[in-house]
């Protein structure tokens, strides 16, 4: 449903409680399905209202550092890169909600380099939305867009990400079954919040992502995986 209404968030939430149950790794793979084939039909829905001009550089940054990502997947503590990455978003969502706003160019550089951050925690923890999240909520856009932003974004970083997963040998066959068995009832979830989002206001829009992005940062933090199982 958050993922429907709000166009992001199923990485916030599915990756963090998912990666406390099992394993990080487990839990982007679980990630990578569900959030892969039924993202399609919310893409092509919203392809009119995206801003292609800021998409594309930040799909290209986002692809330059998913390599990086994957190493650091691999060979890093764990404990320390959902520290480092928790507080990370802690404080960006803490400036934008207390009403910070980005004055700076919005250029196809800055688009880029926005998108390498979320190539790197996107591989590396399974949270590719907050760095462009971030980015278009500290600007003026409209709810509509950023949604539409963030769906298209998604999407083709979903794929990109899928395919280095598969070239790194991240999958396995019970994660990817347990994946399998998830997608169903995430397509339905995202059918009932595409439903909600067309009512829904800007203030409520902010509020609902500003919360979501908090909720992953707090559920990401290790001191929370003994709650979590």
């Amino acid at each position: 449903m958050v993922r429907g209404f709000s166009g992001f968030g199923s990485g916030m939430l599915i990756g963090p409680t998912t990666a406390a149950l099992f394993t990080p790794k487990v839990a982007l793979i679980v990630l990578a399905f569900v959030d892969s084939l039924p993202s399609m039909a919310l893409a092509w829905t919203t392809r009119k209202q995206t801003q292609w001009r800021e998409v594309l550089p930040m799909v290209l940054g986002y692809l330059i550092l998913v390599p990086l990502g994957i190493y650091v997947l691999k060979t890093a503590d764990p404990s320390a890169l959902r520290w480092f990455i928790s507080l990370s978003i802690l404080i960006a969502v803490t400036l934008l909600w207390g009403g910070y706003k980005y004055r700076g160019p919005r250029s196809s550089a800055v688009s880029l380099s926005v998108g390498a951050g979320g190539g790197f925690m996107g591989a590396a923890a399974g949270l590719p939305g907050p760095p462009a999240l971030l980015y278009w909520m500290a600007g003026d856009s409209k709810a509509a867009q950023v949604r539409a932003n963030m769906i298209f974004y998604l999407f083709l970083t979903d794929i990109i990400i899928i395919t280095g997963y598969f070239l790194g040998d991240i999958f396995t066959v019970s994660a990817s079954a347990l994946g399998l068995l998830a997608m169903l009832p995430y397509l339905v979830g995202i059918f009932i919040g595409s439903k909600c989002f067309s009512g829904a206001s800007e203030r409520l829009y902010r509020n609902v992502a500003f919360s979501m992005i908090l909720a992953a940062a707090i559920l990401a933090l290790p001191l929370l995986d003994t709650a979590l199982r």
